[in-house]
């Protein structure tokens, strides 16, 4: 197993995959800087916390997540290597296994990524407009459980992604649904039935009500696992040929 997850983030060097991970957090962090040094971005460590990890869970997460997937599955799709790759004398599940670890984790390297960059660039920012003074203090544990809850809470939406992108070849299917599933979250947010869309639950772990943040975080950490593991097997037995 350990041989083919060594394969398999090998293969990643030849692929944009890298490069689609690291622009969330250059963007943020750019952006925070421009926001920080205009003076047009909130003066309080907590805000600053709570809205780079709204963007992250309402948007730059779940289009992380088609790119990133997409692109793994792509390094199998493009060159038509799916035949060579499951003809390798090492069972077909620990393939897709190690496709989805290493898919998400790097999601969640991302996602460390992106909290530091919120830092990075508020602090930046600051450097830059020295009349600027922030409240409080950069709460590390804050952003470490906001973050990771959301990775948590976005593994259904992470299995939904990885499943369609590994199954069809072309990037329409799985950019279509994920691009359609995020713009049907942004009219459902304050719907009761959004409590239970797979889009929505990262940035459910935001909510008011502590029970809607906790349940989003259990249904879309259990019902990532159980949709990973039965894509996993489910994949390992169609045919491939």
């Amino acid at each position: 197993m350990i041989n083919t997850l060594i394969a398999e983030t090998t293969k990643l060097r030849r692929s944009l995959v890298l490069l689609v991970a690291a622009t969330p957090p250059l963007m943020v962090f750019a952006l925070g800087v421009l926001a920080v040094a205009s003076g047009n971005a909130p003066e309080d460590w907590a805000i600053i916390i709570m809205a780079g990890s709204a963007v992250w869970g309402y948007f730059l997460l779940p289009m992380s997540v088609i790119g990133v997937t997409a692109l793994i599955a792509q390094v199998e799709h493009g060159p038509s290597t799916w035949s060579h790759t499951l003809a390798l004398p090492v069972p077909r599940w620990q393939i897709f296994l190690a496709k989805a670890l290493v898919s998400t984790s790097l999601l969640a390297v991302m996602s460390l990524a992106v909290a530091l960059a919120s830092y990075a660039s508020t602090t930046v920012g600051l450097m830059l407009n020295p009349e600027l003074t922030m409240t409080g203090a950069f709460d590390t544990r804050l952003a470490l459980r906001l973050y990771g809850l959301m990775f948590v809470a976005g593994l259904l939406v992470m299995a939904i992604q990885w499943t369609l992108a590994m199954r069809f070849r072309s990037f329409a299917v799985p950019v279509s649904v994920g691009i359609g599933g995020t713009f049907v979250a942004v009219a459902a947010t304050s719907a009761q039935a959004g409590l239970y869309f797979p889009w929505l639950m990262p940035v459910n772990v935001l909510a008011a009500d502590a029970g809607r943040a906790e349940l989003a975080v259990m249904m879309g950490g259990i019902g990532g696992v159980l949709a990973f593991a039965a894509a996993i097997v489910w994949l390992s037995r169609r045919d491939w040929g």
